[in-house]
């Protein structure tokens, strides 16, 4: 659906590229459930360095030498732009993702 990944306003940081192409190449943008205290609930995107399961639920393009996995509900979001970045405290790395809730 070529469509869609011209919507896809997405950019990552050199450092989490770096991060990612030591995990083996492979980024994933995928949304994750978060719960209010009083009921409520939305869907965060977070980024892995695992392929998905369900290829058919994720918009699939290259950028930067990764080839990046896209939940399709957030290529949807044509007005909130992703950026993907890396924290790093000490050991631990983890990447994070800016811009954007799901609409699920």
């Amino acid at each position: 659906m070529p469509e869609i990944k011209s919507q896809l306003e997405l950019s990552i940081d050199e450092e989490a590229v770096d991060y990612a192409r030591e995990e083996g190449g492979v980024l994933t943008i995928r949304p994750s459930p978060r719960h209010g205290c009083c009921g409520g609930r939305v869907e965060l995107a977070v980024a892995s360095t695992e392929s998905p399961a369900d290829l058919e639920a994720y918009v699939e393009t290259e950028r930067q030498g990764l080839t990046v996995y896209v939940h399709r509900s957030f290529v949807s979001l044509s007005d909130a732009p992703l950026h993907v970045g890396l924290d790093r405290l000490w050991l631990w790395s983890a990447l994070y993702v800016e811009g954007a809730t799901s609409q699920m």
